[in-house]
């Protein structure tokens, strides 16, 4: 049987895998390039990069069709679900082991298959069920949580989860907006929200500070917007559990840059997730997804 993917589902996964790669490199150099700074304050130094990049770029031949939206309240919402992630990592950061965090974090793509299954009415399966619980498996075998985890804490890491899984749900919902709509709102009321707070919490960055921010801010806008139309285009049932190749990511950046080797559960959990990302890329060929044509007429 050809494993040829229909050119939709195969730009949804491709756009899930990109989305990976760009988180695994904002959070890698966000931590490796910027500590001068509140982390309040990056937050919203990221957002206002991704806002003025879109201002720049779209304004000029989009105009105020660049924010117009039937779904407004939607979109305060999601791009809300943007701000709840990061605030309840640093809660959670702060009471826990980060690695412990990451390990209910990942959590992440079996909420979606729920999310998909439970609100969005998509069809999910046995299959998808057990990759997406292997693909878990894999992530607790990278970050080996210990009796940590069962922290009364690790509620802000499951609030965190939910806040991306709502995200990419929202994004299903609202495939009917322009992309660049929805993209330039995700960042808008970030940055609205956290204006009000920043000025109480500033601390005069560096110019390496700033330069990492530009950085962070243009990956982090890639990433937000190739998360998004991996959401818009198929079910989130097709492309949740191709988000575990953030682990595969993260390896290469640590690799490639800190030469840091991985350890033998690392590794082997490594490679779980890449023989789950690969058995379900072959599944899904198999599948007949039905197309979702979609008029953005911005």
């Amino acid at each position: 049987m050809s494993l040829a993917l229909q050119p939709v589902t195969r730009r949804s996964i491709f756009y899930m895998i990109l989305a990976s790669l760009c988180f695994a490199a904002v959070e890698f150099f966000g931590g490796l390039l910027v500590r001068a700074i509140n982390p309040y304050q990056l937050i919203w130094g990221r957002y206002s990069v991704h806002l003025l990049f879109m201002l720049v770029i779209f304004g000029p031949r989009y105009k105020t069709r660049l924010v117009k939206t039937p779904h407004l309240k939607l979109q305060i919402l999601r791009s809300l679900t943007m701000l709840a992630m990061p605030v309840t990592f640093l809660l959670a950061a702060s009471r826990m082991p980060v690695d412990d965090v990451w390990s209910v974090y990942w959590l992440t793509p079996l909420m979606m298959l729920g999310l998909s299954t439970l609100v969005l009415h998509e069809s999910v399966g046995k299959v998808r069920w057990v990759a997406g619980i292997v693909g878990f498996v894999g992530m607790l075998l990278v970050y080996r949580p210990d009796q940590s985890i069962l922290n009364p804490a690790s509620i802000f890491a499951l609030a965190m989860a939910l806040a991306i899984s709502l995200h990419l749900m929202l994004s299903r919902i609202l495939r009917d907006d322009h992309p660049f709509v929805s993209l330039f709102h995700t960042a808008l009321w970030v940055f609205v929200v956290l204006s009000f707070f920043v000025p109480f919490l500033w601390q005069t960055p560096t110019l390496s500070d700033i330069a990492a921010m530009v950085v962070v801010g243009l990956v982090g806008a890639l990433g937000l917007f190739a998360l998004a139309r991996a959401g818009e285009l198929m079910p989130l049932s097709v492309v949740a559990s191709f988000s575990y190749t953030e682990a595969i990511w993260n390896l290469a950046l640590h690799l490639l840059i800190l030469r840091a080797l991985p350890g033998k559960s690392e590794l082997l959990g490594v490679l779980l997730i890449g023989a789950v990302t690969v058995f379900l890329f072959i599944y899904e060929s198999r599948q007949v997804h039905p197309e979702d044509p979609l008029v953005h007429p911005l």
